[in-house]
């Protein structure tokens, strides 16, 4: 089921004019430019000839150049050129197994299924008027995807994991969320206080608006008091059982000389690192049974993504975006 799902790979600027290697899903990918500014192909990464990794080969005259034997393809993975007998007919098996890739976001996306189910979520503000793009990283984290999704629609653990950055345990009340099932995913709606915003000092309310793309993809949209609003990318894409990638990037509707992107990514570092010391540490599996775990109020989101994840791997639901 989960193969049938759009995830980030990567960011676009990542893939140059050499190959670059990622794992989805467990399965090992090669993504290449046949040349400067064009396309992004996405591949198994393996060679049909001897198994060898194609990501750790070059780029020549536009084609994938396999650095054990130096066999070559083209963009769509066609053989083009044997060189140790290069007049001689390909082998029927030779060419590459293509997975289907696109960019959107300033990401790299893949689908590892032929029949996806669902399109690559939809971000409105990206590129709309008044709104300014941050480009962040790719965060790894030795977790499943289950545990940071999951973590990045808590409100309950912000006063606590975070208060080195904007959390504060002398004010870890919440207001109530409400939170609803869509033809996409989850929408959750609240406030959660704290102490500063990205690059900034001082206590404030974030009002946040949040939606979960099934199965990992989060839109997190921020309102502050000021009337500034501040959107989260937030892509994960599941590397293997015990761990997953974050490419996220941040929009909003001030400037450059309002707030820096340099502040913005600073504080998101930090951020990220303070979740990541905490998941690391949780156990595996992902515990997806309710009765496994303890609930409170403030765990409404968690219980309705659970609920969410639980219909989707038994097929009694399926997203539409």
């Amino acid at each position: 089921m989960l193969r049938r799902f759009w995830y980030a790979a990567c960011f676009s600027v990542d893939v140059t004019t050499e190959p670059v290697a990622r794992t989805v899903l467990g399965t090992k990918l090669v993504l290449w430019r046949a040349a400067p500014n064009r396309s992004v192909s996405a591949a198994l990464d393996l060679c049909a000839h001897r198994d060898a990794p194609l990501s750790k080969g070059w780029i020549a005259n536009c084609h994938l150049v396999c650095a054990y034997h130096g066999w070559e393809w083209d963009a769509a993975g066609r053989t083009k050129r044997i060189p140790q007998f290069p007049d001689s007919p390909h082998p029927t098996k030779s060419g590459l197994t293509m997975v289907a890739a696109q960019e959107r976001y300033g990401m790299v996306w893949v689908c590892l299924d032929d029949d996806p189910i669902a399109d690559i979520p939809p971000v409105p503000e990206y590129g709309a008027p008044g709104w300014r793009v941050v480009p962040e990283y790719e965060y790894p984290f030795a977790c499943t995807a289950m545990h940071l999704l999951e973590n990045n629609f808590d409100p309950g653990h912000v006063a606590f994991v975070h208060r080195g950055t904007f959390g504060n345990p002398d004010r870890p009340e919440l207001t109530d969320t409400e939170v609803t099932r869509e033809p996409y995913g989850i929408k959750t709606s609240g406030e959660v206080p704290v102490d500063a915003r990205p690059g900034e000092s001082g206590a404030t309310v974030r009002t946040t608006v949040s939606k979960v793309y099934a199965p990992f993809f989060g839109h997190i949209h921020i309102t502050y008091p000021d009337g500034l609003r501040h959107v989260m990318v937030k892509a994960i894409t599941p590397v293997d059982d015990t761990h997953c990638s974050l490419a996220q990037i941040v929009l909003r509707t001030d400037a450059e000389a309002d707030r820096p992107a340099a502040d913005i990514l600073a504080f998101d570092v930090a951020v990220e690192n303070e979740d990541r010391d905490m998941l690391e540490s949780l156990p595996v599996p992902f515990p997806l049974a309710p009765h496994l775990n303890a609930h409170a109020r403030a765990d409404r989101n968690s219980l309705a993504i659970r609920r969410m994840w639980t219909d989707l791997i038994t097929a009694r639901w399926l997203p539409a975006y």
